[in-house]
């Protein structure tokens, strides 16, 4: 009898023990999928804001707003089939990319840039402004949810 309560006994402690441990598993993957896809969308934010404000101010500059591109048409232009190609902010808008890592595997991305309004700039808008919007979304399958970055830009 004292054997079988003492079984009993360490069956409930071993099963504790693979609770605690598979939890805090769970926790330290979840944290460096959260740290990984950060990471990745501010690398990404980083390489669209070194890039021109607007395909009318990379070679010149613009004195209104009305000069730049409709938000319409926001999205690669002609002839820029790699990214690489891209040399204004706004090139970016519905961009994706996909990174694939030895540990947490695929990370995919999305991008959407936007107009808003220059002293609300959680207020996306179609109308032309100097502020733009860069909206970035990573995802994992470690992830319980999508990583939600933005970043304005002003010119």
């Amino acid at each position: 009898m004292l054997v079988i309560i003492g079984l009993l006994l360490f069956s409930i402690f071993m099963l504790t023990v693979y609770r605690a441990t598979s939890s805090r598993v769970s926790l330290t993957l979840l944290n460096e999928a959260t740290i990984t896809a950060t990471g990745l969308g501010q690398s990404l934010i980083d390489e669209i804001q070194v890039k021109a404000f607007d395909e009318k101010t990379v070679n010149s500059s613009v004195s209104t707003s009305d000069s730049l591109t409709l938000s319409s048409s926001f999205g690669k232009d002609a002839g820029e089939t790699l990214v690489t190609h891209f040399d204004d902010i706004d090139d970016y808008h519905n961009y994706t990319r996909s990174d694939t890592l030895s540990r947490l595997g695929q990370f995919n991305s999305s991008v959407i840039v936007s107009y808003v309004q220059k002293f609300n700039p959680d207020s996306k808008t179609s109308i032309r402004t100097f502020s733009k919007r860069i909206d970035v979304f990573v995802m994992n399958q470690a992830l319980t949810d999508t990583i939600k970055l933005y970043h304005i830009i002003t010119y």
